[in-house]
Formats: C-alpha cells, structure tokens, sequence
C-alpha cells in the first residue's frame, strides 16, 4: 500500500514495480530521508506541480508515463525538481539522452546505495541551494539580508559585496552551524558569477576510492566500472563557484591533486591527457583549525596557504548574543509563513531564556528550533516550557557558561549590548526594544556597570 504523506517530501520514488518502490523508500527513510513512493507517474507528476517533494527518483522504462516523459514535461512546465533515474544497464541510450534533456543523473541496476545516497544527496543540496540563493538576491535587492548587531560580523558583512567581485580563493572558518554556507552563497550571489552555476562539495560526505572522479571526471574505461565519459564537479562548475565544504576532511591525497589544480589552474579527468581549464572561483570552509591540523601533519602547508588568499573568521553565536533574537523573530516568521500559522511571538521569559542558551550548534541550531517549536506549540505566545526540548541538548553539550537566573541572563544581555553600541544608550535601547526609562532602571537594580 502506497504511503500518505502531506508534508514536504525530500524524495518521492516513483517505479511501477511495488517491491522496488517500497524497498528504495523504506532505504532513503533509513537515511533520515522523508521518502514516499507512487506506482504511477502521473500521480508523480501530479504531487511535483503541487510542490511536495524536493526530489524525484524514477524509474525509466514505465506505462503512460516514461522517465524521458517526465523530465520532458518538469523541463517544458519549468518545474525545477531534480530528476535522478533509474535503468537497466541496456536502457543507458535512453537514460543519456534523458540527461541532455535535463534529467539530474543517471543510476544503473542493480542499484549501489553509496551511489545512490550520494546522488540524492547532491540533488537535495542543489534543490537547498537554489533556494537560498533565490531567496539572498531578494533579501539583499531590498537590503534586508547580510544584517547584524556585531560589530565582528558586520564588518565581515560589509566586506563580502567588494569580496565577491575578486577572484582569489577564500577560506571560510567557523564552529558548524556559524553560517559559512551562507557567506559562500552570498559571496556567489553578488558576483558577476551569479547566474553561473554554484557547486557545493561537502568533502566529508564522498568516499576516498570517489573523489578523484567526482572532482575532476573521468574517461570512459578509465578504471572498472567508469562506462561512458563523465563531466567532475570542477567542469561543472564551469564559470561560476565551487564550494570545497569540509575542506578540512580531504584526504591527503586528494590535497596534494586539488594543490596542484588550485596553481596550475588546470586539471585532467580521470584516464584522459587533455588539460581542462579551471574557471570557476574556489571558496572552501572548515570548522577545523586547519593550522593546527598541518602541525599535526593532517593537512599540507603548502594547500592551506594556496586557500587562505582571502580568510574570513565567523564567531560563534554564543559570542555575538545580540543577534540572537532577532535570528529568532526572522526564523520564527519563516517558518510560520511556510506553514501557512499565524506568527508566533516569544514572552519575555522565553526571550531570556534563549538568549542565556549557549547554542552550540549555532544559527543552525537555532533555525532548527524555530521550526520545532512552530510545530508543536498550540499557543501564539510562546513560553520557556515550549523550549524544554533545549535543556536535553544541554546536557549533551559542554557549554562555555551554565545556565544561571533569568536576572543573571538579563543582566549579561543587557551589559553585552552596551558593550557592543560602545555606551551609546540610545542604540542600546534599539536593539533590546525598550524605553530609557527601563533601560536605567535595569542598570540601577542589576548593578550593571556602563563601559
């Protein structure tokens, strides 16, 4: 029996055969997939003009409807769902074909699962990234995105639109869930490269005996199993930007190839003699000290100098509190929009509390709770208990401060924002959202000393 679902789907397999279907779906759902299956492609087609899957993968040989017929009809109804197929190693022709038509990629039976969680994977990571995209050029034409109240990260802020018109190779470093995803994408989105294409690489996630391949391509016949010529993310690339995520996870061998890339500025794909340019801008990141790393022999000197042209250090959210709540207020609007709820609002406790959080998966964590808590609270006002979730992941954490008193909470709030206006009261008031008057009965009671 077909599953049910009304929410948005990360994967909908589509294969007129049950078994198949039920067996991919109940594989992706093992991943932490959400994964539903249909027999039939037009019911297919009809769930992808509603939107309710990020991703398609389908069989291509099937009645009413081939995998060559859909790719066709998301092309023709700018349906900009990925498409990955299915084949048997006989229907190669019509799967290639189905790939100059516009279809993601294509998987030969039997199916591999690491090839297989690989692609949907890359196709998830393509259907995010377009979205953040779209959405950053349409924050930024209004002035809306890239904002802060730290003057660490405002500054960093303010240097990406010039950044973004360089070519060199940048470095981006950060605790994960610090944003450096976000400062790639942006530094992409107000290039002159922005309507060229944007290729993430999360380097931790591609298997070694892979990467070569996956990085620079490879020649048909060029090692067991490489059965037609294929194009690496670097060629893909083309002229716009290759992100290098986790660049801290390469194996050394591959450094020493990518090194080699990044100075000669071209590279060879796999089994094939003829040198391709490398035209697209390099932006890599890391969540390791990648100088300590090349202390420890883990890393190559000579590669971490050839990435760190243009280094930009993100703060951890804990070390910028100021911008926790209005990350909040932002998050919060999001996702109640996307559910179609009214906007929920935080109390005066609940703001307290969040902010005394420590957030040590930083602004990913916190958009991630913003989504659970817009999930599962029944009221608009939202209380510290609808946030208990927070105290269980505490506990798994090792927080640089405890929790303390709410007072205590406020107090370092309160004492971090003057702080950070230099004094200035008025800006202080802005940013807390509160009047003179309670601002100096704040500093009376809590004995907060001015700088």
């Amino acid at each position: 029996m077909e599953q049910k679902r009304s929410s948005m789907l990360d994967v909908l397999v589509v294969d007129d055969e049950p078994e198949m279907a039920s067996a991919l779906a109940e594989l992706l759902q093992q991943e932490g997939m959400a994964c539903d299956y249909v027999t039939d492609p037009v019911l297919a087609l009809e769930r992808a003009r509603k939107r309710t899957c990020r991703v398609l993968l389908s069989d291509l040989n099937m009645p009413k409807l081939t995998g060559l017929d859909l790719v066709r009809t998301l092309k023709n109804e700018r349906l900009e769902i990925p498409l990955l197929l299915l084949t048997a190693f006989g229907s190669v022709q019509g799967a290639e074909e189905a790939v100059r038509e516009g279809a993601f990629h294509y998987l030969t039976k039997p199916i591999n699962a690491v090839d297989l969680m690989l692609w949907v994977q890359r196709a998830l990571d393509d259907v995010r990234m377009r979205e953040e995209l779209t959405r950053l050029r349409a924050s930024q034409a209004s002035g809306a995105d890239l904002q802060s109240h730290d003057p660490k990260m405002q500054k960093i802020y303010q240097q990406i639109p010039r950044l973004a018109q360089l070519s060199g190779t940048v470095l981006v470093t950060g605790e994960s869930g610090a944003g450096k995803e976000r400062v790639a994408l942006a530094l992409h989105s107000l290039s002159h490269r922005r309507e060229k294409p944007f290729v993430p690489i999360n380097c931790s996630a591609i298997p070694e005996s892979l990467m070569e391949s996956e990085l620079f391509g490879h020649e048909e016949g060029a090692f067991t199993g490489a059965g037609r010529t294929r194009q690496g993310l670097f060629e893909t690339a083309g002229e716009g930007t290759l992100f290098l995520d986790e660049i801290g996870e390469l194996p050394i061998g591959i450094q020493a190839k990518l090194l080699r890339v990044l100075q000669d500025g071209s590279y060879r794909r796999v089994g094939s003699n003829k040198q391709l340019n490398l035209s697209a801008r390099v932006v890599a990141a890391t969540n390791r000290d990648l100088r300590e790393e090349v202390r420890q022999g883990r890393f190559r000197e000579d590669l971490y100098w050839r990435l760190c042209v243009i280094p930009l250090e993100l703060p951890p959210l804990r070390d910028r509190i100021v911008d926790i709540l209005p990350l909040c207020v932002r998050f919060l609007e999001a996702h109640c929009q996307k559910a179609g709820f009214a906007v929920k609002r935080l109390s005066q406790e609940a703001q307290q509390l969040l902010i005394g959080y420590p957030w040590p998966g930083n602004v990913r964590e916190l958009g991630n709770a913003m989504e659970r808590v817009v999930a599962f609270a029944d009221d608009d006002m939202l209380e510290p208990e609808d946030f208990s979730f927070l105290l269980a992941s505490q506990s798994l954490s090792s927080p640089s401060e405890e929790w303390t008193t709410l007072e205590d909470v406020e107090r370092r709030y309160i004492a971090k924002v003057l702080e950070h206006t230099g004094g200035h009261r008025a800006r202080a008031c802005t940013v807390l959202g509160i009047d003179p008057k309670t601002l100096y009965r704040k500093l009376q009671k809590g004995g907060i000393a001015e700088p």
